[in-house]
């Protein structure tokens, strides 16, 4: 074998190795309920300040059932978060600046 084939050899062989090492960028489960929560809490806001003055009864029949979709779980599922992220700063402002006690109020 002389060195040209070698070093292809070689060449072909750290590629595959490199390929294999590939950094995986999914982001770790907490990462994704804080963002699932963060989208969910969002619109649950959303449709909350969404109530016609004055009531109109189709509107508020569907922003009942949008309600009941996005907010339930909502107040428990912040204490939580709350509490799992008590040492990111970043992470801890975001939540403090939701209302805490959502469910029951609109």
């Amino acid at each position: 074998m002389n060195v040209r084939s070698a070093t292809l050899i070689l060449s072909t062989i750290l590629l595959a190795l490199g390929a294999g090492c590939a950094v995986h960028t999914t982001p770790p489960a907490s990462d994704i309920d804080l963002q699932a929560y963060l989208q969910r809490r969002e619109m649950c806001d959303h449709m909350r300040g969404e109530f016609p003055d004055p009531p109109d009864p189709d509107r508020m029949r569907e922003l009942n059932e949008q309600v009941a979709i996005y907010c339930p779980g909502s107040d428990a599922q912040l204490a939580a978060l709350k509490h799992r992220y008590r040492d990111d700063a970043a992470v801890s402002k975001k939540l403090e600046a939701l209302a805490p006690e959502i469910e029951g109020h609109r």
